[in-house]
């Protein structure tokens, strides 16, 4: 049995997609032979076990995990933000930097969940634009093998050395994959709000400044009752007259049940960015249809397409086939299940010398 260590934020039961990620992952390399232990730099809620201890934000302190653990394959789930302040994880490099000098045979994965942020002049993220960038350059020199989740990243990490490898598979669904999904017509008339309370925030905001799009789209689809799972936020009690059912916190079970019956699932989400979202993810894995009117960052080579993945506004009018729509994303996320990143990981684990 090959051990290897994942360095992760945050890990669940805290909420964060990248904790919940890198343990559905190390639970599937489980079957590749691969054991994982895992070190966080925010535990909040979570226990410590023995395969799971805290660094936080000290150099020293994961240094010395690395070298009690004497591990040789790191697993590096990279966010900068969820690493330092600002995104600005000077640390955490020198401490990967450091493990990687001290053995030829040490193998660093890297997985870019974030690169780094850019945004105008009176915002931060304009002013830590270029240290994160250097970060993110420096860790990607330092890895051996590196993993992003949709064509944008990969296009900027390529930029960096471009005899470099840099290998595409999509974020899965956090709360399984089915093997067959019910067709539309056989479901019940509920869609979806899924999510964290940020994500659900701006999509109700878009949802209020144009409740007739949604509406005239949810009358196509005979949707009754829309419900929304994960932490309760500020939601209005209905679309015009379809009442929204605030049911909180619940289990994957339930979830998964739910989705199943589900005819579709809201999302305001950037385009471009769909193929690393956990709820797409989600949604994809059972088959629901995919509402999203986001219009923000589309990126020129975008794996998701309007009318075939999912449905945006412009399309409202249009004599859709959702069924179809349902198909192709159901079928895409099948080609791009937790099962490809696995495979991919795993192969490069023991085809590596160690």
């Amino acid at each position: 049995m090959k051990k290897i260590i994942h360095i992760v934020p945050t890990y669940p039961p805290d909420l964060g997609g990248i904790g919940h990620y890198a343990k559905l992952l190390a639970q599937k390399l489980i079957q590749k032979k691969i054991r994982s232990k895992f070190l966080v730099s925010d535990l909040s809620d979570c226990k410590l076990t023995s395969n799971v201890k805290l660094f936080g934000k000290r150099t020293s302190q994961l240094s010395k995990l690395l070298e009690n653990n004497n591990t040789k394959v790191i697993v590096l789930h990279f966010s900068g933000y969820g690493y330092a302040s600002r995104g600005l994880c000077f640390n955490l490099i020198k401490s990967i930097k450091e493990w990687k000098k001290k053995n030829k045979k040490h193998r660093l994965i890297t997985i870019f969940h974030e690169i780094y942020a850019t945004g105008p002049i009176y915002r931060m993220s304009f002013w830590t634009y270029l240290p994160q960038k250097y970060l993110a350059k420096t860790l990607f020199k330092l890895s051996d093998f590196v993993l992003t989740m949709n064509n944008e990243n990969k296009s900027i990490l390529s930029t960096f050395d471009k005899k470099k490898k840099v290998i595409l598979s999509n974020v899965f669904s956090n709360i399984g994959e089915i093997k067959n999904f019910k067709k539309l017509n056989k479901k019940k008339e509920i869609a979806i709000i899924f999510g964290g309370r940020y994500q659900k925030k701006i999509l109700y905001k878009d949802i209020l400044l144009n409740q007739k799009k949604y509406l005239n789209l949810l009358n196509k689809l005979l949707i009754k009752k829309i419900i929304d799972i994960g932490p309760k936020t500020n939601a209005p009690k209905k679309i015009a007259c379809i009442p929204i059912k605030l049911l909180g916190v619940k289990s994957k079970k339930f979830i998964s049940n739910l989705f199943i019956n589900a005819k579709a699932g809201l999302i305001f989400y950037p385009v471009s960015q769909m193929t690393k979202s956990t709820i797409v993810a989600s949604y994809a894995s059972y088959g629901v249809l995919i509402i999203n009117f986001c219009k923000e960052k589309i990126f020129k080579s975008n794996e998701f397409i309007s009318g075939s993945h999912f449905i945006s506004d412009v399309m409202i009018k249009n004599n859709l086939s959702y069924q179809k729509i349902a198909n192709k994303i159901y079928k895409y996320y099948k080609i791009n299940s937790i099962a490809k990143t696995v495979s991919l990981i795993s192969n490069f684990i023991k085809n590596s010398i160690l």
